[in-house]
């Protein structure tokens, strides 16, 4: 048998074979490295669409939900950027009217049952989301409560949230959060097209969101306020009224006057203000 030498034929074309195999290990181990860091969120797309199960998540595994939400609403340059020195920013991304929306998400593992958000976490938000960060939409999003206070908070800054009950909404439907909140100027397309002057289609029975619900005198409470006592509903196992657009906005008269009427038989007052 021959030694193989630098200056042998052999050699000239052993070498290359050796770095196009140290080549190919290379990616191979960059491949695996990229898709071990991608599968948090893989499996959060699988398995974490369901509002069940996103109190079982992991504050990381939730912050790849919302990323992942805001990826399918058909936002752009979006980014999970969670992590220490976030500065209050756990996702960005840039919705389809251009506006960067700064998120800090807040995960509860007992979810209504755990802490609600109180007003420091959104005053750390207030100082970073628009200073910091630059953006034009700043919000919070928790599978829990907000409080009260933390809710009037808000408002006065200008910054937006979504609770437990609109993160349900977000999560089971197709509108995006824009529409949810309510933010005007998007230039995504609504889903509830199929709904014209209060009646959807293919039926004549009228159907009212809650802001039109409250100014027709259906309920006694605006609609932040009537959020909170629909998450008070699933936490006393009072039934919630049936949504005629299937994302919790449309409602009729009956079915209003039979979940207030829920809550009458509970003893409760009309006039009171959620806990």
């Amino acid at each position: 048998m021959y030694a193989v030498s630098a200056g042998s034929p052999a050699f000239l074309w052993f070498l290359p074979l050796m770095l196009l195999a140290a080549a190919t290990a290379g990616w191979l181990l960059a491949t695996q490295h990229q898709r071990r860091q991608q599968s948090a969120a893989l499996q959060c797309q699988r398995s974490c669409c369901a509002p069940a199960r996103v109190d079982g998540l992991d504050h990381r595994e939730f912050e790849y939900l919302v990323r992942d939400l805001m990826t399918r609403d058909g936002s752009t340059n979006v980014r999970r950027v969670g992590g220490a020195g976030d500065n209050g920013a756990d996702v960005m991304a840039t919705d389809p009217a251009g506006r960067l929306w700064i998120i800090q998400c807040k995960h509860r593992k007992q979810g209504l049952g755990g802490k609600a958000v109180g007003v420091q976490e959104f005053q750390i938000l207030n100082g970073t989301g628009r200073p910091v960060h630059k953006g034009s939409v700043v919000v919070l999003v928790t599978n829990g409560a907000v409080s009260k206070p933390a809710r009037g908070f808000a408002k006065s800054q200008k910054l937006e949230f979504v609770d437990r009950l609109l993160l349900e909404d977000w999560i089971a439907g197709d509108r995006p959060i824009w529409d949810l909140l309510g933010i005007k100027g998007s230039t995504a397309p609504s889903s509830l097209s199929d709904v014209e002057s209060g009646v959807i289609a293919g039926s004549s029975e009228p159907v009212y969101s809650l802001a039109e619900a409250y100014n027709a005198g259906l309920v006694p409470w605006k609609p932040a306020t009537m959020r909170q006592y629909l998450l008070r509903s699933q936490r006393r196992g009072i039934p919630l009224p049936r949504s005629r657009d299937g994302l919790g906005h449309l409602y009729t008269a009956a079915e209003l006057g039979d979940w207030l009427g829920h809550w009458r038989a509970q003893g409760t007052a009309p006039h009171q203000q959620p806990e």
